[in-house]
């Protein structure tokens, strides 16, 4: 059985019922953090990319993997309908969608977020997508200097 209280944490007098009758339980993800598969399926480059590569991060750690949720998302959605989440917030990665940061579509960047998504509905989880989290695709950054033009928005 998954147990996921922390040590020394008190929770017999807590439940839905301590919450106002409407409220959302869910958890939340970086798709850079979670995804893995950084220069596979068609995915272009982000701004991280370059900067974890040079060896800035801890134990030179990089998202070329991470948790791999590309390939394990339907565990992670059980495990949430397991803990009886109502709602998954996840952030797009443009770069997945947009490798070149405009233009033509990656197919198979969107037919993974169809599939995330189809999954949650059928588990019962409500999707929240964030569409910016710090990801931006490199091809933008270069060509705009990122979020500083307001060119980009």
């Amino acid at each position: 059985d998954l147990d996921v209280r922390p040590d020394g944490l008190d929770t017999a007098g807590m439940s839905r019922k301590s919450f106002p009758e409407g409220f959302i339980f869910g958890t939340a993800t970086s798709a850079y953090q979670v995804e893995g598969m950084t220069d596979k399926d068609g995915r272009g480059p982000c701004i991280w990319d370059p900067y974890v590569k040079a060896g800035n991060i801890a134990s030179n750690a990089t998202a070329d993997l991470t948790v791999d949720q590309y390939h394990h998302y339907k565990e992670d959605i059980d495990i949430m309908a397991k803990l009886n989440f109502d709602a998954y917030r996840f952030s797009i990665s443009w770069s997945r969608i947009f490798p070149n940061g405009t233009g033509e579509v990656n197919p198979l960047g969107v037919a993974y977020y169809n599939r995330l998504i189809d999954y949650m509905l059928e588990k019962g989880i409500t999707p929240y997508a964030n569409l910016y989290h710090y990801d931006l695709p490199l091809a933008l950054q270069d060509k705009y200097n990122g979020l500083l033009s307001c060119d980009i928005v």
